[in-house]
């Protein structure tokens, strides 16, 4: 049952997190050309609301965030009929920001599937009295029946959660139904958005529960599918499990050779490190490693590959953790030496951070546990010294607290928070874990202990 729980867990996270991907991949992508279509439509009010037949005025924006600044892709003001036509001119195909006004007053905002040559259309009523928004065109209503799928997927997992017929066996009956649906999305609706955003998801969500369908259809999704390399990984892992790390590897080859572009290369790489890692091959690792941070010095995964590095030749299980000397927020200068002879958790957070807060009661409840036989130095990573007084203000907290990382973050290698460090009474590391692990570390030491 816990098995079950935790798996439904990681897979309505992805559910949540998947519309996402268009915008990383504008951010990451080079635009091969503009992307043109058409958007019209036709806005009006609502009878009971305003008696006369002029419907002029409506402003119709799609945009496109830029750091917190929206970038005109299209506009248009409707005429006396209510009716409106705009092109729209995009980077790349995408979901877009929607925005209509009237009279400086927003009536409704949502999203918008633009693609090149397709022609969207839009009728609506103000005020839309808990109706959403509709487009019409191919791209938008394979948009949204994907969208639907999601939603329909979330729901009946958090059912399934609640009800006396949870198990594995009927969570994977479910994940199988949404995969297969999720997959045949590309019969109806072909080359656009929504089912390409489906067929990767098919095989994300599968992960785990039904490996060897995970792994063919990643062998059938094509290098143009924006999730090629989100996809990627799951199949990765899927083949692990099936076929052990030689096949494996050849695996990687074969999706490497299918990607269409140097970012998912440089990402499927990043696989073949993880992959190493995984299996204990750190040599191995460690090479490959070190040829992506040379053969991509253009893209972001250089950078991976070499805290990757760094990771490899200084924080491994049974390696001397790096010492440090922090002044904690008491002012007494503090060092690893001085926990000689105790277990340390060496632990980096955010104070607003909702997974730091909710594993605070287990976290202190360990120290009770375990007494003297074990040290929790805190790192803050929140630079501003009011939002960690203020948090501390409210909480008792137990062990060292120091609120600015600095030095320590960087020779700890940090980048996700929260992360945390067991060390071990001679002062070797044992492992390391991100995100929310309390309760992991927590059974690992009770056990240890006693």
């Amino acid at each position: 049952m816990k098995h079950s729980f935790f798996r439904v867990q990681w897979i309505l996270f992805h559910a949540i997190i998947a519309i996402t991907f268009l915008s990383c991949a504008q951010a990451e992508q080079t635009p091969s050309q503009e992307i043109r279509s058409i958007f019209e439509g036709t806005l009006k009010i609502h009878g009971d609301i305003d008696l006369s037949t002029d419907y002029s005025g409506f402003e119709v924006l799609v945009a496109r965030d830029m750091q917190g600044e929206p970038d005109t892709l299209g506009y248009a003001t409707s005429d006396t009929t209510g009716y409106f036509s705009m092109e729209v001119t995009a980077p790349q195909r995408g979901v877009y920001s929607l925005v209509i006004s009237r009279i400086g007053q927003i009536q409704a905002s949502g999203q918008i599937a633009i693609a090149h040559g397709d022609s969207a259309f839009m009728v609506a009523s103000f005020p839309l009295r808990g109706q959403n928004i509709r487009i019409r065109s191919q791209e938008n209503a394979s948009l949204h029946a994907y969208q639907n799928i999601r939603v329909q997927h979330e729901k009946a997992l958090v059912e399934l959660v609640q009800s006396e017929d949870y198990d594995d066996q009927n969570v994977l009956r479910q994940i199988v139904q949404t995969t297969m649906i999720l997959w045949n999305l590309q019969q109806t609706f072909p080359n656009t958005m929504g089912s390409e955003l489906a067929s990767a998801e098919a095989i994300i969500i599968g992960e785990g529960w039904q490996d060897s369908v995970t792994v063919d259809r990643m062998r059938q999704l094509p290098g143009s599918n924006p999730r090629y390399s989100e996809a990627a990984r799951s199949a990765r892992r899927s083949e692990s499990r099936l076929n052990g790390q030689t096949a494996t590897l050849v695996f990687l080859d074969e999706l490497s050779e299918r990607a269409d572009t140097e970012l998912q290369r440089a990402e499927i790489a990043s696989e073949r490190v993880i992959s190493h890692m995984d299996s204990m091959e750190f040599d191995l690792a460690l090479v490959h490693a070190q040829m992506m941070q040379a053969k991509y010095i253009d893209l972001q995964w250089s950078t991976w590959a070499e805290r990757t590095v760094y990771e490899i030749q200084n924080l491994l299980p049974g390696m001397d953790a790096p010492n440090f000397t922090v002044v904690d927020i008491k002012g007494n200068r503090i060092g690893l030496e001085d926990f000689s002879g105790k277990y340390v958790i060496l632990e980096f957070y955010q104070p607003q951070d909702d997974v730091f807060q909710r594993e605070l009661p287990g976290r202190n409840d360990l120290v009770v546990t375990l007494g003297e036989k074990i040290e929790i130095v805190s790192i803050s990573m929140q630079p501003d010294t009011l939002v960690n007084e203020a948090f501390f203000e409210e909480r008792d907290i137990v062990g060292h607290h120091v609120y600015v990382g600095g030095d320590i973050s960087q020779i700890y290698n940090i980048n996700l928070l929260p992360t945390r460090y067991l060390i071990d009474p001679e002062g070797r590391l044992i492992n390391k874990y991100i995100g929310g692990a309390m309760a992991a570390i927590y059974e690992y030491m009770i056990d240890l202990v006693n």
